[in-house]
């Protein structure tokens, strides 16, 4: 692409999964104009790093964000007022990426979506999205801030701020939500964590002769996702740790769901055990293609991954 400063883009919010948050006021601008106003049109959450609530965009890159949301888990309120990173946003949205159709045709596409993702503790993300690809470009800590639940909406009930922070609570999480709360209180630090970035590879393994025949698709716990090509797919690369991935065998496919704070765990461990080494994922691929196995290995130490949750099934 040529060297433009403007882009066809929109906007939209995300939360972690089982997290909800929801949107008090705020807006995307520039120092001429206001781009996006973002105004509460209900609860956020979903996948981390794509968003679920969808706002308008624009064709002039923003340069300041400002939100005021709630956390529902945290029963509080958190405010940012930040500039965005501009030049690198003009600089992506220019160079794009190369991306695979349902044909298996390659072209070059750039980037559709400003996606803002808001996590416990006063997290504050953002990526550029497109079709399969999601990149972090800016982070953020919020602080505290109080907002009236009168200011907030209609108050019917007349709840006091406790009451009113009380039954979102009970409402809107789930109830394993509520219970890992109660239990451990709200991971605050987490998506923190899921910044870090780890150099392994996954290391597949077959009863018979097999290998991944296609493109995998990736998607990691701090928000990005990308298709990593096939002459990638054997090499030790610096990435955030999977959520996510989609392998193509000869004859079956398979797809595996990570549990984010199991395999962080893991990997904290292992790399505290064996700093600046090289670490596997063996997927051990069952007999028959029944399901695969994943454990995360280095220098004989092994640790399995055992939430993993696998679909199978015949091209």
């Amino acid at each position: 692409m040529e060297n433009k400063e403007n882009f066809s883009w929109g906007s939209t919010i995300t939360a972690p999964h089982k997290y909800p948050i929801e949107i008090y006021k705020g807006y995307l601008a520039n120092d001429k104009e206001m781009i996006t106003p973002y105004l509460n049109t209900g609860i956020s959450t979903g996948d981390w790093g794509f968003g679920n609530n969808a706002y308008a965009g624009g064709k002039t890159i923003p340069t300041n964000l400002s939100l005021i949301w709630i956390s529902f888990a945290e029963k509080k309120f958190y405010k940012i007022e930040t500039l965005l990173p501009h030049k690198k946003i003009i600089a992506l949205l220019n160079q794009g990426y190369m991306n695979k159709d349902r044909n298996g045709e390659w072209s070059h596409i750039t980037f559709n979506d400003i996606t803002v993702g808001l996590a416990p503790g006063g997290i504050v993300v953002v990526w550029l999205t497109g079709k399969n690809r999601s990149v972090e470009i800016a982070h953020y800590q919020a602080i505290e801030t109080f907002v009236s639940v009168n200011e907030f909406y209609r108050n019917p009930h007349e709840y006091t701020q406790q009451q009113f922070f009380d039954y979102r609570f009970e409402a809107y999480l789930p109830k394993e939500t509520q219970e890992y709360i109660k239990n451990n209180g709200v991971p605050v630090t987490l998506w923190e964590e899921y910044r870090t970035k780890y150099n392994y590879r996954f290391d597949l393994q077959f009863h018979k002769t097999d290998k991944e025949s296609n493109d995998r698709e990736s998607e990691y716990v701090n928000g990005e996702k990308e298709i990593v090509k096939i002459e990638d797919l054997n090499s030790y690369q610096t990435k955030a740790l999977p959520s996510y991935c989609r392998f193509w065998f000869s004859q079956y496919n398979a797809e595996a769901e990570f549990d984010g704070e199991e395999i962080l765990k893991a990997f904290k461990k292992i790399s505290k055990n064996h700093p600046d080494k090289n670490i596997d994922i063996e997927a051990k691929v069952a007999f028959m293609y029944k399901t695969v196995d994943f454990i995360v290995k280095c220098e004989g130490e092994e640790i399995p991954l055992q939430n993993v949750v696998v679909r199978m099934w015949k091209n």
